[in-house]
């Protein structure tokens, strides 16, 4: 790994990640709700808020995504069960939902599941990967504006918590920038908005990447 190369990448890459990964403190909540994915820092997260008495309760909705469709062999939210049930969780204490596909759909099948079982939160600590935290926060912000939300987030820095090649990862945070403008237009999450100095570092980081900045020996 070029070490001058990946200081610019993380350079770069440092305002889009803190505008992004929003972590607000755990207070008591109703539910621990959990955003399925590859990451299982996140079920970790959740057991961790589960075992200081945050919430009663741990609800892990998703099906298999673009990252776990050949990886899993079972749903992101199963999988996940089983990771909260080896960190000590209750079984009983865990709602699955397992075919919402997208952020949207976490949120509306998952809200359903905790009804299907009596559960109607007031109040939820969302786990999800840090770079989403934003969004999951602001659909829930738009779909239940109700239930109040806080964003607990694994912890650990752009660098900690990448989840793929360097140059993919620093597109996929910008192309997570951009899909706030766009779920806000369509009304699918409440409208954020995005500091001029984070789109500029967006521009920054994509240049770098359209310019040719090597990609291969920073894995």
């Amino acid at each position: 790994m070029d070490t001058r190369d990946e200081a610019v990448f993380q350079r770069l890459v440092l305002p889009i990640w803190e505008f992004l990964a929003r972590a607000d403190a755990a207070v008591p909540s109703d539910v621990i709700f959990v955003f399925g994915s590859q990451d299982l820092a996140v079920p970790r997260r959740a057991a961790e808020l589960y075992h200081a008495g945050h919430a009663p309760s741990v609800l892990v909705t998703g099906r298999f995504g673009p990252m776990t469709a050949e990886v899993f062999e079972q749903s992101e939210a199963l999988v996940f069960k089983d990771e909260l049930v080896r960190r000590g969780v209750s079984e009983g204490a865990i709602t699955t939902e397992v075919e919402a596909g997208n952020t949207l759909e976490n949120v509306r099948f998952g809200m359903a599941a905790l009804r299907a079982v009596g559960q109607r939160p007031r109040s939820a600590l969302l786990v999800a990967k840090p770079f989403v935290m934003r969004r999951c926060l602001a659909t829930f912000a738009r779909q239940y504006p109700n239930v109040a939300a806080r964003g607990c987030p694994p912890a650990g820095s752009a660098a900690a918590r990448r989840d793929r090649h360097r140059n993919a990862y620093g597109a996929r945070m910008v192309a997570e920038l951009q899909r706030l403008e766009t779920y806000a237009a369509s009304g699918d999450i409440a409208p954020q908005l995005v500091p001029p100095l984070v789109w500029a570092a967006a521009r920054r980081l994509t240049a770098w990447i359209d310019d040719g900045a090597p990609s291969g020996r920073a894995r």
